[in-house]
C-alpha cells in the first residue's frame, strides 16, 4: 500500500462529511496557488450535492490511518469513450509525497476497465505544479478558455 500505507477505494456515504471538507481545504490551496480569487464550483458543493454523485459518478478516496487524504470523481456515462477526471484533491501537507500519484494512477486504471478511451479535465494554466503533473502523464492541452476569468485548459490523454 504505500506510500507510508495509503489505501485506494471507492468512497461511501459516510465518507461524504470528510470528503466534503478534503475538498473544500485542498481547492482553496488550489485556488489561492493558482492566482483564482474567486470560489470554485467545488468550494460551493454541498453535502447534498457530493452524496448525489457519490450515486452518480465513480469517487475514488485515499486513506491513510483512518483518514481521508484524498480524492478524485470520475464522471463516465454509458456509451461514451471519454471520461471526465474532477474534484482531484490531495490534503496540501501531503503534496508532492506520491498520494496524488496513486490516486491518478487508480483512476486511470479503472476508467481503462471499464472500457474508457480518452481522460478530459480543466484546471488552471497558471498552476504549473498541477499542469506539469498532468502533462508528465500524458496529457496534452486540446482547450483554453478564460470565462472564469483564469486561463482554464481543457486536457485530454487516449488511455486505451
Amino acid at each position: 500500500m504505500t506510500p507510508k500505507e495509503t489505501l485506494i477505494r471507492p468512497a461511501t456515504d459516510t465518507d461524504a462529511p470528510a470528503l466534503l471538507e478534503l475538498i473544500r481545504i485542498a481547492m482553496a490551496v488550489y485556488a489561492h496557488r493558482s492566482g483564482i480569487g474567486t470560489l470554485l464550483d467545488a468550494q460551493l458543493e454541498t453535502l447534498e450535492d457530493l452524496l448525489s454523485h457519490l450515486h452518480t459518478d465513480h469517487v475514488l478516496v485515499a486513506e491513510r490511518e483512518d483518514a481521508l487524504v484524498g480524492t478524485v470523481r470520475l464522471v463516465h456515462r454509458p456509451g461514451s469513450d471519454v471520461a471526465y477526471f474532477s474534484r482531484f484533491a490531495v490534503l496540501p501537507s501531503l503534496h508532492l509525497n506520491g498520494v496524488g500519484s496513486m490516486i491518478y494512477q487508480a483512476a486511470e486504471d479503472h476508467l481503462r476497465e471499464q472500457g474508457v478511451r480518452f481522460v478530459r479535465l480543466h484546471t488552471a494554466l497558471t498552476n504549473p505544479l498541477l499542469v506539469s503533473f498532468y502533462q508528465s502523464r500524458g496529457f496534452r492541452l486540446i482547450e483554453t478558455k478564460t470565462a472564469r476569468g483564469y486561463p482554464r485548459g481543457l486536457f485530454e490523454k487516449q488511455i486505451r
